[in-house]
């Protein structure tokens, strides 16, 4: 009777274990894990995509011209002003990874000479973005936190400043259905 109950304990164990075992087969199509996001990966893809949406507010052709110069308040910046601000802290964030030092009050000096238009600021920004992107591969520190909320609060307030003025911002606008074979 002993022998019988080991035999069966045993036979129950490997019928158990079976089913958890793959063959070769099953091994080389299951797909593998997918890596949880690092610190690091998250706060790139954060800055990216942030500042890809400030872009796209700063060339959009559907935000009229006249209202560039426009302020939400008298002691508010203007909309370029505010484009500006943005790209003033990608140069400044971008100096921050590197170690060098940034005179904030000579760049504003230099900002009174520059043409006060949407292709002048979008040129800028699109130098400054990817100068900024080129550092954050490079090193990602904990600052980078506090100038994700600082640009992001300068977003809200673009998101504002067309939702006063009655347009839908490029990020809530509906996009246009996928053709079909695209």
């Amino acid at each position: 009777m002993r022998i019988v109950r080991s035999v069966l304990s045993r036979v129950a164990v490997a019928a158990f274990c079976v089913p958890a075992t793959d063959t070769a087969a099953q091994e080389a199509t299951r797909t593998p894990p997918s890596v949880p996001p690092t610190y690091e990966s998250t706060v790139r893809s954060a800055w990216r995509g942030l500042h890809n949406k400030l872009l796209t507010m700063a060339k959009d052709t559907l935000f009229p011209v006249a209202q560039l110069e426009a302020r939400p308040h008298p002691e508010s910046r203007s909309v370029i002003d505010e484009l500006r601000h943005v790209t003033i802290g990608l140069e400044m964030s971008t100096a921050g990874l590197r170690g060098q030092r940034f005179d904030y009050a000579a760049r504003l000096r230099a900002d009174r000479e520059k043409p006060r238009t949407r292709e002048s600021v979008v040129v800028e920004m699109e130098a400054a973005m990817r100068e900024s992107f080129a550092a954050l591969d490079s090193v990602v520190t904990p600052s980078m936190v506090g100038w994700l909320e600082h640009q992001a609060e300068h977003y809200g307030k673009m998101v504002t400043q067309y939702r006063v003025l009655g347009i839908v911002p490029p990020i809530s606008r509906p996009r246009p259905a996928a053709r079909p074979g695209a």
